[in-house]
């Protein structure tokens, strides 16, 4: 009998063995990386001051810096337990009674910066940082300090690839600094899933509907940011076909799933009188030529638009690109660039952690990767709520409609369920309602150092 119950118990550890193991291997799958490498930023471009801290006894003095306006990371060397080859290591840290996490990834070991911008605009000296599934496997840590811009009555221009771009990675921005802003989404967002076939059964119906509510979507949510109606345009070209109008610029481009060429199909809804004078087609070359008037109207001061190297969707790629050719048309050489990502090619769930949360420096191993500055712009609890609504009126954020079949209901539930087990979620709610939203920072004059 004893025998008996010792050959069970040695099958039960196999089994809870392999259960761990493939938990392990399952987690760690949402990330396209080796998550064992350090994190590798050049910052011999930018204009980052620079102090070497010690951490002693969980605690770190802080330098004391009259400006209160700055963008700062802390450099930390980390290592997960084993615990933190199933969850995702997280560093607390502690400052004049508040508390900020830190998530990282499942299985992390290097190095990695810590988003501690909220303590040095704080009146405080000294933080206590204590970990969670993971060590400090170096007292030494660097601490890197931007001032950051001068946004307040500058003319800011939003380009957002497709509907919901602007407000996933700058509502906090451009509610903030509304005055002078402006808000041009590229593509009418008409592709992507068939996501409302309980309603639509034929494809073709389908994506021009869908075209038509997400460009009705990018035209009204910025007014909940009090963005005048008179500064939002949709240029109203078609979703995944911006490299296709790249590679041939004189070619007209059509549509994956309606099928025409005719951009006005979804451009007519605009009601801004900028609308006048874009009369574009779907060609490059009428892309360029709508973004060259945009410049030469609204003259940016800051142009906050998608990373050419660190966001992998090709029409936030692309979306900058004909940016940059538009640029060099109209000669503008001042002013910033505030380069954004939505789609990490490494990973889809950066930013790690939870609602809430800092943003902090996605991972990155190239060292040419340029930006001379970075801005982390604060979000209050207040902004974040309202950023929360901006997004939920984004149909194509929100949950499908598969509510209407109990079926599919029941199925997507379970899906649910799967993904939470295997890993955080993927929804934007989670990824980019932050204590912070995110820039790296180019002067204009200095795109040609862009390399992609």
């Amino acid at each position: 009998m004893k025998k008996k119950y010792f050959i069970l118990s040695i099958f039960g550890l196999i089994g809870i063995a392999l259960i761990l193991y493939y938990s392990h291997n399952k987690r760690k799958s949402i990330y396209n990386y080796n998550t064992t490498l350090d994190y590798n930023y050049n910052f011999d471009n930018g204009n980052a001051q620079i102090y070497k801290l010690k951490v002693k006894h969980d605690s770190i003095q802080i330098p004391f810096i009259k400006n209160k306006n700055l963008t700062t990371f802390l450099k930390v060397n980390l290592k997960s337990t084993f615990l933190g080859k199933f969850y995702q290591p997280k560093i607390n840290i502690y400052f004049n009674d508040k508390l900020i996490s830190e998530h990282f990834e499942i299985g992390s070991n290097g190095v990695r910066y810590l988003n501690i911008s909220d303590v040095l605009n704080s009146n405080t000296n000294k933080i206590k940082i204590i970990t969670q599934n993971s060590v400090l496997i170096d007292d030494e840590v660097s601490l890197y300090v931007f001032k950051n811009s001068t946004l307040k009555d500058k003319n800011i221009l939003v380009l957002a690839p497709h509907p919901d771009d602007a407000e996933i990675a700058a509502y906090g921005l451009y509610t903030t600094y509304q005055k002078n802003t402006y808000i041009v989404t590229v593509t009418a967002g008409d592709a992507g899933e068939f996501k409302y076939d309980e309603i639509y059964k034929d494809s073709l119906t389908h994506y021009l509907q869908k075209g038509k509510i997400r460009t009705w979507n990018s035209l009204t949510v910025p007014l909940l940011g009090n963005i005048k109606s008179e500064n939002i345009l949709n240029l109203g070209y078609f979703n995944e076909a911006l490299a296709a109008m790249h590679a041939n610029d004189t070619a007209l481009v059509k549509t994956h799933f309606t099928k025409t060429y005719d951009i006005n199909s979804f451009r007519k809804q605009n009601i801004s009188k900028l609308l006048d004078s874009v009369k574009g087609t779907s060609r490059w070359i009428s892309l360029v030529n709508d973004l060259t008037f945009l410049l030469d109207t609204i003259k940016p001061e800051i142009i906050v638009t998608p990373s050419p190297n660190l966001d992998s969707h090709l029409d936030h790629q692309f979306t900058t690109i004909a940016l940059f050719d538009a640029i060099k048309k109209t000669g503008l050489n001042q002013g910033q660039l505030f380069l954004y990502t939505n789609h990490l090619p490494k990973s889809e769930s950066y930013p790690y952690g939870n609602m809430g949360e800092p943003i902090t420096l996605p991972p990155n191993f190239d060292t040419s990767f340029y930006f001379e500055s970075i801005y982390s712009l604060p979000m209050p609890l207040s902004l974040q709520k309202e950023k929360i609504f901006a997004l939920d009126a984004m149909n194509d954020i929100r949950l499908d409609t598969d509510y209407l079949d109990s079926k599919k209901a029941f199925v997507y539930a379970l899906k649910i369920l799967k993904r939470n087990t295997i890993g955080p979620q993927n929804d934007y709610f989670r990824r980019s309602v932050r204590s912070n939203e995110l820039f790296f920072v180019i002067p204009i004059n200095k795109i040609s150092k862009i390399k992609f």
